[in-house]
């Protein structure tokens, strides 16, 4: 399509000032309907867009319009803040421009020459009803409805149908009549102005529109997949808080069976084996469990209630398993970049693999260690094992296991988790006098959840 030649003394009435006058059109809609979003300067900024949009249009080249809207939207979207609202205002805009070129049509006018200002008048008293009317609709309907239920996946799809469906029956509609004619100013319009001009528009307004609901679709996915995934970690939460409760049970039943035979001896008044029983069994109940040692009371420090409530349920474990462990925590943890339900999923993993695999010594070892060094939180888990050294090249491929088949998803699971969701945390594994470490370190960014 060869560029439309305008001749000097024309430039401004039939180029500059005709964008002008749509520009204008342009920025009062975008005012009406995104008032709350925009200021002054962003105000100015659309009305630039608008202008150069015009301008552009008027050359008459869907060689050159298509092109350079595609390079225009690229890089707005690529520099702004709020993508959503500035799609919103990008649709207004050019179809503000497409209903001028169909406004033209309809009353057999020159797309590229300056409206009459009375037909002016009756274009903008058009666009503002229209405006005005998708205004109430978008405030108080959609209000409505999303109080009483959220946007599916399939109601996306839907909306986008009918909304690239709805175009293109309505330019065909206000097109065919135009085409069956005969007169000179139909096919004038079709070659000259619909095809170079509104042709490129309703493309741009399509692809904003396909842009828009998959982003929109994007989201909701995210979100369901987040609502099952919290699903998911007060599920876990809840087995963890069951575990605990299970573990004071058994505590209070043993402590109960072990008071009971005192009633006989106080009924009895006997002194002497009250003594004798007391100290023997009562006072030495946990001889074989040093609890002095364990430094168990350090978990205070934890000011995380899900991960201090999973680290007691696993020692306790281990404690009630024989298992000699010590714990060590210097200052308060009360933050750690790390969601909270990924790190207790991680760490319930690491603990029962210690517990499991100390348990094939003659003496159980356990070490567990929380503190800061500089950016980073670094949580160690440490304990001897039987005679099989863990493959460290291995231990972390699916299925790999020492304990038989339909085992080793654990730290499969645990090393996928950290290098899929996380750039700040990272996990050491190593092997030091018979004892096995792992060492997980994450460090502290700011926005991180």
């Amino acid at each position: 399509m060869i560029i439309k030649k305008f001749p000097i003394s024309k430039l401004f009435t039939d180029v500059i000032f005709s964008s002008l006058q749509i520009s204008l059109l342009c920025c009062i809609s975008i005012y009406i309907l995104f008032k709350d979003k925009v200021t002054l300067n962003v105000m100015k900024k659309y009305f630039v867009i608008s202008f150069i949009i015009g301008m552009v249009l008027q050359t008459g080249s869907y060689t050159i319009i298509l092109p350079i809207f595609t390079i225009l939207i690229i890089f707005l979207l690529k520099n702004s803040k709020d993508i959503k609202s500035t799609i919103e205002i990008l649709i207004t805009i050019f179809t503000i421009y497409f209903i001028n070129i169909m406004y033209n049509g309809i009353l057999k006018l020159d797309v590229y020459k300056t409206i009459s200002f009375k037909n002016y008048i009756v274009e903008l008293i058009i666009i503002l009803f229209f405006t005005l009317l998708i205004y109430i609709i978008k405030k108080h309907i959609p209000c409505k409805l999303r109080k009483s239920r959220k946007t599916s996946l399939q109601q996306i799809r839907y909306r986008m149908i009918l909304t690239i469906s709805i175009p293109i029956a309505l330019s065909i509609f206000f097109i065919y009549p135009l085409v069956d004619s005969v007169n000179y100013f139909g096919i004038y319009f079709i070659t000259e102005c619909y095809l170079p001009l509104g042709i490129p528009l309703i493309s741009i307004i399509l692809i904003l529109i396909i842009i828009y609901n998959y982003d929109k679709s994007l989201k909701i996915e995210i979100d369901l997949k987040r609502e099952i995934e919290e699903k998911y970690r007060i599920e876990e939460y809840a087995h963890v808080v069951e575990e605990m409760y299970s573990e004071t049970r058994k505590f209070k039943h043993d402590y109960i069976n072990m008071l009971i035979p005192l009633k006989e001896y106080i009924d009895t008044s006997n002194v002497n084996d009250l003594k004798d029983f007391f100290y023997d069994n009562v006072l030495n109940i946990d001889k074989d469990i040093k609890w002095n040692n364990t430094n168990i009371d350090k978990l205070k420090h934890i000011k995380i209630l899900p991960l201090k409530a999973l680290i007691s349920t696993k020692l306790i474990k281990a404690l009630s398993s024989r298992i000699n462990i010590k714990v060590e925590i210097v200052e308060d943890i009360s933050q750690i970049y790390m969601n909270i339900m990924d790190l207790c999923r991680i760490l319930g993993i690491l603990l029962d693999n210690a517990i499991e695999a100390s348990m094939k010594c003659d003496l159980p070892k356990l070490y567990f260690c929380i503190c800061v060094k500089k950016d980073y939180v670094v949580i160690a888990v440490h304990n001897n094992f039987g005679n099989t050294k863990p493959v460290i090249h291995k231990i972390y491929e699916k299925g790999f296991s020492t304990k038989g088949d339909g085992r080793g998803l654990g730290l499969y699971i645990l090393k996928d988790t950290i290098d899929t969701k996380y750039n700040n945390v990272f996990i050491n594994t190593s092997v030091e006098d018979n004892m096995f470490i792992q060492e997980l370190w994450i460090k502290n960014i700011h926005g991180t959840s």
